[in-house]
């Protein structure tokens, strides 16, 4: 028996460690090259990597969203047994079986069409601008605290229609949304994470009624009244949905944020080239998000029924992590894949997915992060990178930088 024989993936893949946070590039490689499709018992998960393969099992219907169908879910509970934050995670767009999702999906998208993200984009910017006031011209800031783990937040506040003065109460139901589905926290971690949920709760259902009763052009009035062969969506669903949008528009965001700016600082070639022509912004988000992936778990599917995987046997109730990052790094699909290139053809990109689960919010995270880069740079075209990041370890799915110091350049009087 040969020595690679011996080996599995468990042996050196460990995404919680620090060199992994790090730099993932290593391990990712290894891991596309030598165990495209493995079984990772750390995880109790099959792993998925490469471009096409990823594809196909994201086309693939037998490989389910509905974390119920998982080997090792805990028993659903009755739904009056269910605390707040569970009736909205068991109502959540990315947890649903495939008839549910398909009727919620087909309800929301009338409220993310481009004509409602065109005006929300006008809040946006505004936001993003008193944001930038408030930072006003100091000689360096935390990226990371002042502007990723902020805007994203408030942009999705300001589609809902929260009010200025009712942010805290949504940055509270964010916070529980996004830390509560952390699997590795304690009973009473969990509930201190969520505390805040129910009130957040309370206030969408507020705007939720208000809107019924006066309907207006906007994006919960959209969603009030979008109708398809008689259904409707209840006030939970609308609440899952906003939670969904919380889950995939703002946490997500916070990281592209971050490591848009760090990747266009650390290849001032590139930061050149968008600065001469404004129309490479979005070519840069897709750059980023192909370049460097934040996650550090896949998407996670679960088998309805025992399928065939490149000759690997999947029982039904098992688990499959498509690990995403990788399908941006497959040589087959990017030329010279390790160069961080923003005018790169990113027609074949499943960053935000694929087929009937493709990101339903991908021109909010677009269009918030196209108004932050372009404020910023106008506010400091001499950015560059400070001296400190620091990464958040115990951060369950990302590789979070909860500091990404900045230096603005600005020249002293």
């Amino acid at each position: 028996m040969s020595e690679q024989s011996n080996i599995s993936v468990d042996h050196f893949f460990d995404p919680s460690s620090k060199d992994f946070i790090h730099d993932p590039v290593p391990t990712l490689e290894r891991l596309s090259a030598e165990f495209p499709i493995a079984r990772f018992e750390a995880w109790q998960a099959w792993l998925v990597t490469g471009h096409q393969n990823i594809i196909s099992c994201l086309l693939d219907r037998r490989l389910s969203t509905d974390f119920n169908l998982w080997e090792f879910a805990p028993a659903k509970k009755p739904f009056e047994e269910m605390d707040a934050f569970e009736k909205l995670m068991n109502n959540n767009l990315f947890f649903l079986d495939r008839k549910n999702h398909l009727r919620l999906r087909k309800l929301a998208l009338p409220a993310f069409s481009p004509r409602i993200m065109e005006k929300m984009k006008e809040r946006f910017t505004i936001l993003v601008k008193e944001r930038f006031d408030e930072i006003g011209t100091p000689e360096s800031f935390n990226f990371g605290a002042e502007i990723a783990e902020i805007v994203p937040t408030q942009a999705i506040a300001s589609l809902v229609g929260i009010p200025r003065d009712k942010f805290p109460i949504f940055d509270s139901l964010a916070y529980g949304v996004v830390r509560g589905i952390n699997p590795m926290l304690t009973p009473e971690e969990r509930q201190e994470a969520i505390k805040g949920v129910p009130e957040g709760l309370d206030l969408l259902n507020e705007l939720i009624d208000e809107r019924r009763a006066n309907p207006g052009d906007d994006f919960l009035s959209t969603l009030i009244l979008a109708e398809d062969e008689g259904s409707k969506l209840s006030n939970l669903e609308m609440c899952a949905l906003v939670g969904a949008v919380l889950g995939a528009g703002s946490d997500t965001a916070v990281d592209l944020h971050s490591y848009l700016i760090k990747n266009l600082l650390q290849h001032p070639e590139q930061h050149h080239a968008l600065m001469a022509d404004e129309t490479l912004v979005q070519g840069a988000i897709s750059e980023t998000l192909r370049y460097e992936s934040s996650g550090k778990t896949g998407l996670a599917r679960y088998a309805s029924e025992d399928i065939e995987i490149q000759g690997h046997q999947i029982k039904k109730g098992q688990m499959v992590q498509l690990i995403t990052s990788t399908a941006g790094m497959d040589p087959l699909i990017y030329n010279d894949p390790s160069t961080f290139n923003i005018q790169r053809d990113h027609d074949k990109s499943i960053s935000f997915g694929q087929g009937p689960h493709y990101c339903i919010g991908v021109t909010l995270v677009r269009s918030q992060t196209e108004v932050m880069l372009k404020e910023l740079f106008k506010r400091f075209p001499n950015l560059s990178l400070g001296d400190e990041i620091v990464y958040d370890y115990a951060h369950h799915n990302a590789r979070r930088m909860d500091v990404m110091t900045v230096n603005t350049n600005i020249a002293k009087s």
